[in-house]
């Protein structure tokens, strides 16, 4: 009997090796075909300017890749919904709605709607990319067009079955494109598209497509504009090839009918479901607008930065900073990369009055005049964020039934230091979301006129325009040897923290989990002791399987075997109830065949 348990104690020893060996050359494997394929699509020096060296930049696009597997699983599993709740959904409030309770009135408070000086001409050292909602009206008129390069009209909006417009609003009749064009101003039509369902119909449909294409063929020419603006929202990964092939099509034929047509498509600022294949979209794509917005909206837990430009250890980890280190790993030039900013802002009820205070209700998104008429520096003093450069007011609200409630948004001061940020990365420009959310006031027009008029500039991670506004704290400003110090420091922290993640740790250790609990099943198999202390208990049983199959569940979803969460689910569901089935099936076997 001793030899018996010997050798199953044995058996069951070298199946976990094996196991372990087996894993730990997929892992070897697995590294050796991505650094292959890294190695057979080298970046272009004179289309990538990178400070460092090529392999730095690969590993940061894998440490961005595998946070963003992570909090994909937990997280944004459909970034459809979050751009119809978060990202647009201030303008779906507006649009129609003359009565909409958050308009500013103009003329009751005696604010003219302008641009900054709009008599005054200057010379843009950048590009200035604007959406134009249909529902602006005559906005248009007021534009200082010297401070402006493009303009994207919003928009055809695509039906997905037929690639006709359900609407294209007054595009055939505007007078915008006419004033836009007197002023050498660039004008895009956007074609917009939103929800996984409504562009996976439209992607695998080719009449769709070629009707689509032949539509906006008429359209450009009819009003003799100079492109689109593809604003598809909630393409799922596995669409990823027939959404390039799309683009790749489309630009194609528009190039052949005028050479001078333009392709912009906005991406989001964080690309949890990897849609994009960047291989195939560079060579026809020619602006990337990358939204950065929406970092903190209605489905945070927490009140915080729409648009943050950097997290520190408050924050969740994505920020401006990283949108666009994000697309340059993925080999993006520098000077095909736009990005947007909000000129909107988020309202939470709130548990405290704190920075990051926990979220008891989203109250909604409020354009730039709407915080500047009746929030900022009204209801409360402004306060800033000296981590993601980004304003906040925190108030109390007595509606009978006193709460707290916080307001984030950007004013000129943290726009200013965005806008360094994108000349500090060398980006082809700034966009606006959107064109009109700022009437009656001009100072975000301000901020454009200086920074985007001068390309001389130092950005170390500091304040350096109305540093005194936004740096209360006196002692935060350090001079450039303290600030180069410091910077190596977080240098170092940033490599332990590399070495140490615990992102990764915890992935290794859950996987050392899936791979000892199925070496457990196979050992109980042979071994009687083990089997009956972990299943002739139920609960054992059960709790057992479960921790197991989650765990593997995860690990699969982490390293993007399975990509789509809800398919991830349905399956964890179906594969627990398989196994304990079977589980219970043989171990009744077993018991009816033990003495």
């Amino acid at each position: 009997m001793k030899n018996k348990d010997y050798y199953i104690f044995s058996f069951g020893v070298k199946t976990l090796l094996c196991f372990f060996l087996i894993f730990i050359s997929l892992v070897v494997y697995g590294n050796k075909i991505i650094e292959d394929n890294d190695k057979s699509s080298p970046i272009k020096k004179e289309e990538v300017k990178v400070k460092g060296k090529e392999s730095t930049f690969k590993k940061e696009l894998k440490k961005i890749e595998k946070t963003l597997s992570f909090k994909n699983f937990f997280h944004h599993s459909d970034s459809s919904k979050l751009a119809n709740q978060f990202i647009h959904q201030h303008h779906q409030l507006i649009k129609g709605k003359k009565d909409y309770p958050y308009n500013v009135d103009h003329e009751k408070m005696k604010l003219k709607v302008q641009a900054y000086k709009a008599s005054t001409k200057f010379k843009l050292d950048y590009e200035v990319f604007g959406w134009y909602p249909n529902w602006e009206g005559d906005l248009y008129k007021n534009l200082n067009y010297s401070l402006l390069t493009t303009i994207a009209y919003f928009s055809y909006e695509v039906d997905p079955s037929t690639g006709n417009p359900t609407t294209i609003y007054d595009w055939e009749t505007t007078p915008l494109i006419d004033s836009a064009k007197a002023n050498d101003v660039k004008v895009l039509l956007t074609v917009t598209n939103f929800g996984q369902s409504n562009n996976k119909a439209f992607l695998n449909n080719d009449k769709a497509i070629k009707n689509l294409i032949t539509q906006l063929k008429e359209l450009l020419k009819k009003r003799g504009s100079d492109g689109v603006c593809l604003d598809f929202e909630g393409v799922n990964g596995s669409q990823k090839a027939v959404y390039a092939k799309f683009i790749s099509l489309l630009s194609q034929e528009l190039k052949k009918e005028n050479s001078n047509y333009l392709i912009y498509i906005t991406v989001p600022s964080v690309d949890w479901a990897k849609s994009l294949d960047f291989e195939a979209l560079i060579p026809v794509v020619d602006q990337f607008v990358i939204m950065g917005y929406g970092y903190y909206g209605s489905t945070s837990s927490v009140a915080g930065p729409v648009a943050p430009s950097e997290s520190g250890k408050i924050w969740e980890p994505y920020n401006l900073s990283t949108s666009i280190d994000y697309y340059l790993a993925n080999a993006v030039p520098s000077s095909k990369l736009i990005m947007a900013l909000p000129y909107y802002g988020v309202m939470w009820d709130t548990k405290t009055g704190d920075r990051g205070a926990k979220v008891e209700k989203f109250i909604g998104n409020r354009t730039y005049d709407y915080i500047k008429t009746k929030v900022e520096g009204k209801v409360a003093p402004v306060q800033y964020d000296t981590v993601s450069y980004t304003a906040w007011c925190s108030y109390v609200v007595d509606d009978g039934d006193t709460h707290y409630r916080q307001c984030w948004f950007d004013n000129d001061s943290t726009i200013a230091v965005k806008l360094n940020l994108i000349k500090y990365k060398k980006l082809k420009g700034m966009g606006i979301w959107a064109l009109g959310y700022d009437k009656g006031y001009s100072n975000l027009w301000e901020v454009i006129a200086v920074n985007l008029t001068n390309t001389t500039v130092n950005y170390n991670g500091t304040v350096t325009n109305d540093a005194d506004t936004l740096n209360n704290d006196t002692s935060s400003t350090v001079n450039n040897s303290t600030a180069s110090f410091w910077k190596k420091l977080t240098d170092i922290e940033g490599m332990l923290q590399e070495v140490t993640n615990y992102k990764t740790v915890l992935l290794f250790i859950m996987t050392l989990v899936v791979l000892f609990g199925g070496a457990g099943f196979v050992i109980a198999m042979f071994q009687p002791d083990t089997r009956m202390f972990f299943f002739s208990n139920t609960v054992y049983k059960i709790y057992y399987s479960a921790f197991v199959l989650l765990f593997l569940l995860v690990v699969l979803r982490w390293i993007n075997i399975i990509n789509d969460l809800s398919i991830a689910l349905i399956l964890g569901f179906i594969v627990g109830a398989v196994a304990i089935y079977f589980i219970n099936k043989y171990i009744e076997k077993i018991n009816k065949e033990m003495p």
